[in-house]
């Protein structure tokens, strides 16, 4: 069995003191290299070669951000993960981060109980959730490529027949 190369994404969490903590989640590539993306308008799958968009013969996109391939619809970088994507990351916030934090709270408020003497009746249960599996990705999608920005390599759902937009300027090529 081949390994997949994994790209990786970090997964911020700003709590209420300001403290950030960043966990590292691994994302799988294809093995072509292509990472599964995801339109926050249509919700229609597409992959994109990390990188190939920001070769200088790519140009950048506006401060919008990336246009849908299939809907043409622009949208900030940061809102193209996938719906398994967002729940694997989640799920590593809850596990890696609030079940310790909540944890400790249990601990915390079990103890004031049983110091208090009788005084304070109190008792906190945490059911932690179970720990995802990693992502895995398929070698699914064909390739497509635009004139206008040949550099920026794409791969859109197998059985799609109609036209794509240009992920850098979102214009329409058949």
């Amino acid at each position: 069995m081949r390994k997949t190369p994994a790209a990786h994404a970090a997964v911020r969490l700003r709590g209420v003191s300001n403290d950030e903590v960043t966990l590292g989640m691994p994302v799988p590539l294809d093995s072509d290299g292509f990472l599964r993306r995801e339109c926050p308008t249509c919700e229609r799958e597409f992959k994109w070669l990390p990188g190939s968009t920001e070769d200088p013969g790519a140009g950048k996109p506006s401060d919008g951000g990336h246009f849908c391939l299939y809907c043409g619809i622009q949208a900030p970088d940061g809102s193209w993960f996938t719906k398994a994507q967002v729940e694997l990351a989640q799920n590593m916030v809850a596990t890696e981060v609030v079940e310790p934090l909540l944890k400790d709270f249990v601990r915390e408020t079990n103890s004031i109980s049983r110091c208090s003497g009788g005084m304070i009746e109190m008792s906190a249960h945490y059911d932690p959730p179970d720990k995802m599996d990693p992502l895995t990705e398929a070698d699914d999608m064909q390739r497509v490529d635009f004139e206008c920005h040949p550099s920026v390599l794409i791969k859109v759902l197998d059985e799609w027949d109609r036209s794509v937009y240009c992920l850098i300027c979102g214009e329409a090529a058949s």
